[in-house]
């Protein structure tokens, strides 16, 4: 029977992940807290806005109006028929209170179906709403 003797020398290889878990969580806050709400509010619907040269600031609303190159209408990602609007719109006054409505149109899209939009808005009752544009140069 050999006999085996551990060496007071030899060191074993530990990873502490304690600083890496710590790591991990200041990032994870840093992230949720620098996030803006907003952000995720606008839309999913890919519209490629004109450009002003003079524009305000962002406001937040509670419902975003985009309309496509190809004149389709989603309310908050949801597609709607045009001739549906008055009756989504009158749906909409209901939850939005003082809100406003963004309208976020394509800079291809009908000069006619963003004016259809407006004045549904105002037949339903919703004076306030914003129309999105990227600032020029």
């Amino acid at each position: 029977m050999a006999w085996r003797f551990k060496s007071r020398f030899q060191h074993r290889a530990l990873i502490d992940m304690t600083p890496l878990i710590d790591l991990a969580f200041s990032l994870l806050i840093f992230f949720m807290i620098s996030y803006n709400a907003s952000q995720g509010m606008l839309s999913s619907i890919i519209v490629n806005l004109p450009s002003a040269v003079q524009t305000g600031s962002h406001h937040q609303g509670n419902y975003v109006v985009s309309v496509t190159e190809r004149n389709e209408i989603y309310v908050n990602d949801k597609k709607i028929a045009a001739e549906n609007m008055p009756a989504e719109f009158k749906k909409i006054k209901k939850d939005l209170g003082d809100g406003t409505v963004i309208i976020r149109g394509d800079k291809k899209s009908n000069y006619e179906t963003i004016v259809k939009i407006m004045d549904n808005l105002n037949q339903a009752g919703i004076p306030k709403f914003t129309l999105t544009t990227v600032r020029g140069r």
